[in-house]
């Protein structure tokens, strides 16, 4: 069940100082756990989880065809390129622009948002006339009932600097499962077309016969190649920042993806099983800590990875 599941999870060196674990099954809440009650209703700091944020954001204004992802940013929004050359939104948002003779040449990633993910605010104001913030708290908070607790100046960084419950980052997580729908909300908050592009390696550009990340879409991280480093033959390439201790084991799903900030701040989301699994905690090692996540969610279905010992089904 997913006690055991949990208990593995918990119990891990290789995840250790986890501070709450949360299931969401077909958008019911079937388990959580704190390592004290401090956790159950503060705010935790998300780290670059924030950046995935970010992305549905942009996703709210490209869904209603206020922003074009594919347009150069200074001549569409007068935002100065990051780079030495013309980037569009898709582009930063790929983080593809490390190159010094244009996207697609390598991948960098831009953890404290100093080297291009800094643009994407001011992109955002152009384009739509307001505020990154204001839009946030009315189209994305409001409708999802994040807590009081929720904090994040939208105004200034992408990268970091949000706060929130495990439950806020659940909710966060669903939206994504949900492909940009909500209950209760007629029109999507993010469109499905979006949320696909989200979810897909989109780090190929120009002539460029491999992705410069397979494993990178828009500001999320993706299990292109269970149990490996390299791309597919769909999306060729080697991934960046994936070294082994973070392979999800083999037989994991190919759809899983994730938000993801140092100390092992997770949102991983699984849309063969409609599940969202949250952690968060402080890790200082935290490379493991997604892959011992979904060796927890190995154990509740047997078969699903090869290299996973099995517990009994997840019932809900």
């Amino acid at each position: 069940r997913v006690h055991a599941a949990a208990s593995h999870i918990f119990g891990s060196r290789e995840a250790a100082q986890r501070d709450c674990l949360l299931f969401v099954k077909d958008g019911v809440l079937v388990y959580e756990s704190y390592s004290g009650a401090f956790y159950n209703d503060t705010a935790h700091a998300a780290n670059s989880v924030t950046k995935t944020l970010g992305g549905l954001l942009m996703g709210w204004a490209a869904s209603r065809g206020m922003l074009d992802l594919d347009a150069d940013i200074t001549t569409a929004y007068g935002v100065p390129s990051p780079r030495p050359y013309p980037v569009t939104t898709r582009q930063i948002m790929s983080q593809a622009i490390a190159g010094v003779n244009g996207p697609g040449e390598d991948w960098a990633y831009d953890a404290g948002g100093t080297m291009w993910l800094y643009a994407l605010p001011e992109i955002f104001r152009k384009a739509t006339g307001r505020s990154p913030s204001e839009v946030w708290r009315e189209e994305f908070a409001r409708p999802l009932g994040l807590s009081d607790t929720f904090a994040w100046d939208a105004d200034m960084s992408w990268a970091t600097g949000s706060m929130g419950t495990c439950r806020d980052f659940a909710r966060v997580g669903q939206l994504l499962l949900n492909r940009g729908q909500w209950t209760g909300v007629e029109r999507p908050i993010v469109g499905p077309d979006y949320i696909r592009q989200m979810v897909t390696p989109q780090t190929r550009y120009g002539h460029y016969a491999n992705y410069s990340n397979p494993c990178y879409g828009l500001l999320t991280w993706l299990n292109t190649d269970p149990a490996s480093d390299q791309g597919s033959a769909r999306f060729p390439g080697v991934c960046r920042m994936w070294p082994r201790s973070c392979w999800l084991p083999r037989g994991s799903s190919r759809t899983a993806y994730l938000a993801s900030g140092i100390m092992g701040q997770t949102v991983l989301v699984l849309p063969d099983r409609g599940l969202v699994v949250v952690s968060m905690g402080a890790t200082p090692d935290d490379n493991p800590v997604m892959r011992v996540l979904y060796e927890g969610i190995c154990m509740l279905y047997p078969g699903e990875c090869s290299d996973v010992v099995a517990a009994d089904p997840l019932v809900v």
